[in-house]
C-alpha cells in the first residue's frame, strides 16, 4: 500500500508541476504526511519488539510454574523450604500480573492511537484524490485555451498570408499603371502634343515606398 502512496505522490508531482501554487502546498503536505506515516511506523516496530519482550518474560513465567509444580510433586517432605520458595514465587507472579495490567493498558493506548492514524489517513488521501482532480481539471481547461489560441493563432497567419498576397497584388497595378504613365509620357513628347518638349512635367508622383501614383491630368491612348 505505502510503495503505492509513494509511486502516486511521485507521478502527481510531475503533473501538477505546471498548475500553479496548490500543487506546492499540496506537496508540502505529502511531505509531512509520509514523515508521520514513518514516525508511526518507527513506533510500531518500538511496540512490536516490546510484545516480543512480553512474550518471552511469559515463557520465563510458564517455566517457572512447571518447575514449582515439579518442586511440590518432588519436594514434599521439604515443607519450610518450600513454602519459602512459593511466597518468593507468588512475588514474581505478582510482579508478573502488574507487568501485564501495564502492557495491557499501553497496548490498548497503542491502538486508540492506530485506529485514529488510519481515520486521519482515509480522509488525507480522500482530500489529495479532490485536490488531483481539480488539478486535472485545470489542466484540461489549460490543454482548451491552448488548442484555441493556436487554432486562433493559425487563424491570424492566413490573414496576414492573404493580406501579404492582396499587397504583392496592389504592387503589381502600381508598377502597371507607372509604366503606363512612363508610355504615355514618351507617346507626348515625341508626337508634340501638348506638352512640347522639355515641357513634360517632370515632377509627376511614381511609386515611391509603395504609395500608389496619382497622375496630375487625365490619361487616354493614341
Amino acid at each position: 500500500m505505502f510503495p503505492f502512496k509513494v509511486r502516486k505522490w511521485t507521478g502527481l508531482a510531475c503533473l501538477r508541476a505546471a498548475v500553479g501554487s496548490s500543487p506546492n502546498v499540496r506537496q508540502k503536505k505529502l511531505i509531512h504526511k509520509l514523515q508521520e506515516e514513518k514516525a508511526f511506523r518507527e513506533e510500531m516496530k518500538i511496540f512490536r519488539e516490546k510484545i516480543e519482550d512480553f512474550r518471552e518474560e511469559m515463557w520465563n513465567f510458564r517455566g517457572k510454574i512447571r518447575a514449582f509444580r515439579g518442586q511440590i510433586v518432588g519436594f514434599w517432605e521439604e515443607e519450610r523450604p518450600f513454602w519459602e520458595e512459593e511466597k518468593t514465587f507468588w512475588k514474581e507472579e505478582k510482579s508478573f500480573w502488574e507487568m501485564e495490567k501495564s502492557f495491557r493498558e499501553e497496548e490498548k493506548t497503542f491502538w486508540m492511537k492506530y485506529r485514529t492514524f488510519w481515520k486521519e489517513d482515509k480522509a488525507f488521501w480522500k482530500e489529495d484524490t479532490a485536490l488531483w482532480e481539480r488539478d486535472r481539471n485545470l489542466l484540461q481547461e489549460d490543454k482548451a485555451l491552448w488548442e484555441e489560441e493556436k487554432a486562433l493563432w493559425v487563424e491570424e497567419r492566413a490573414l496576414l498570408e492573404e493580406e501579404k498576397a492582396l499587397w504583392e497584388d496592389k504592387k503589381s497595378l502600381w508598377e502597371e499603371e507607372n509604366a503606363l504613365w512612363e508610355e504615355e509620357k514618351a507617346f507626348w513628347v515625341a508626337g508634340g502634343g501638348p506638352f512640347a518638349e522639355g515641357q513634360v512635367p517632370d515632377d509627376r508622383p511614381d511609386v515611391v515606398d509603395g504609395a500608389p501614383p496619382s497622375p496630375a491630368f487625365p490619361r487616354g491612348r493614341a
